[in-house]
């Protein structure tokens, strides 16, 4: 048990270093040429590494309050970081560059608490993030200027195509999660 743990620590610390790498000067040029790399990798990859980070966490609240305080934190974070100008402000600057990994950091450390309160509110806020990865994704693709000063019109529709395959997998995630919680026995009912 010892022992998978701490694999699994370790494993998220590592990951934790491969996304904040790119935001590192050395390989600063990975974000700085590729507008996928930026928001289709590095974006959800810090999320997720900071869903990982929390995931040894077993004292997790499921309080309504704090599930929806979590879910807006996430939701508004994700917005702010869909915007072209959050996206050139840290491209262009370290501090908007580590403002940007705390806060998705954070995000993903939240999620696992937000996910834990009520079915009915992860479900709504899961659909409306995934509309909106969605939209915004269909915008950049199909946007005739340039949105983001620091990428290419390639770059930017290259982007929006791979926000909507990014939403695409995560509502096929969420429909066999939700089919696999509504249809399969819970361990509880044993």
């Amino acid at each position: 048990m010892f022992k998978t743990n701490t694999i699994q620590l370790y494993a998220s610390w590592i990951f934790l270093t491969a996304t904040i790498a790119p935001s590192m000067l050395p390989f600063k040029y990975l974000i700085a040429s590729s507008m996928v790399i930026h928001m289709v990798v590095q974006i959800p990859a810090l999320v997720l590494a900071g869903y990982w980070l929390n995931a040894q966490n077993k004292a997790i609240k499921s309080a309504l309050s704090f599930s929806f305080s979590c879910w807006l934190w996430i939701l508004f974070a994700g917005m702010f970081w869909m915007l072209p100008i959050s996206l050139d402000k840290a491209l262009i600057s370290s501090n908007w560059d580590i403002f940007k990994i705390i806060t998705l950091l954070l995000s993903g450390i939240l999620l696992k608490s937000a996910l834990a309160g009520p079915k009915v509110l992860s479900l709504f806020f899961v659909g409306s993030s995934l509309m909106m990865l969605f939209s915004v994704g269909h915008f950049y693709q199909n946007s005739e200027s340039r949105l983001c000063n620091g990428y290419l019109l390639a770059s930017q529709q290259s982007t929006g195509l791979g926000l909507m395959l990014l939403a695409t997998a995560l509502l096929l995630f969420a429909l066999f999660k939700l089919r696999h919680d509504i249809f399969e026995p819970s361990e509880s009912a044993n």
